[in-house]
């Protein structure tokens, strides 16, 4: 399994920025951002028991609102402690090299003004990878063969009605961001023919 690498870089720079940070997400900030990792994390039934009716809904919307009323070293504590020990988000996010956590943390990282691609130590680029190599063949759908090309090696990514092909090349972490559909911030170069490109364009990235 991965080392748990991110989760620390990731508290540190939510305690640095504070609730009110933007976030490249739509409609959230910091505190949007770190509500939804500790829901996933800690939390999954306040994902869903605050749409459920009665007396369930409501003592989810009372749990939920608690949760937002700690303090933000608190909130951001519960963060950096990860998942409960019998946690299947935690399991997963081993093995899947910590995507969740390397493309939220750039979230909330690439929406401050000036920032910069931060220097990844070997195990994060490694836990980047990895999360590529498993997340893309997900998140891609594209009527196109696609190659993403890293320093780290290169990954095909194939298409029954392939339209044409093209490469797309930057670091491990960029290519996760890009997969992922963050074009905004990614910073990676693609090159193909034409009805791959066209294909791009009408496809989806994402989860």
């Amino acid at each position: 399994m991965a080392p748990d690498t991110e989760r620390e870089p990731l508290a540190e720079t939510f305690l640095a920025l504070g609730p009110q940070a933007p976030t490249i997400l739509p409609g959230w900030d910091g505190a949007d951002l770190l509500e939804h990792l500790l829901e996933r994390e800690r939390y999954p039934y306040l994902l869903v028991g605050a749409r459920l009716p009665g007396v369930l809904g409501r003592r989810a919307i009372t749990a939920r609102e608690d949760l937002r009323a700690r303090p933000w070293p608190e909130r951001v504590e519960l963060v950096r402690e990860g998942p409960r020990l019998r946690s299947p988000v935690g399991a997963i996010d081993r093995l899947s090299g910590q995507g969740e956590l390397l493309i939220h943390h750039e979230d909330l990282r690439r929406a401050q003004e000036g920032w910069e691609p931060r220097a990844l130590s070997a195990d994060q680029q490694a836990q980047a990878w990895r999360a590529l190599s498993l997340l893309s063949r997900i998140s891609v759908r594209v009527a196109a063969d696609i190659t993403l090309v890293s320093p780290l090696g290169g990954l095909r990514l194939g298409s029954r009605r392939s339209a044409g092909s093209l490469r797309v090349h930057g670091e491990a972490l960029e290519l996760l961001l890009w997969a992922s559909g963050r074009d905004e911030v990614s910073r990676v170069r693609v090159h193909g023919d034409e009805g791959a490109m066209r294909a791009l364009q009408e496809g989806r990235r994402g989860m």
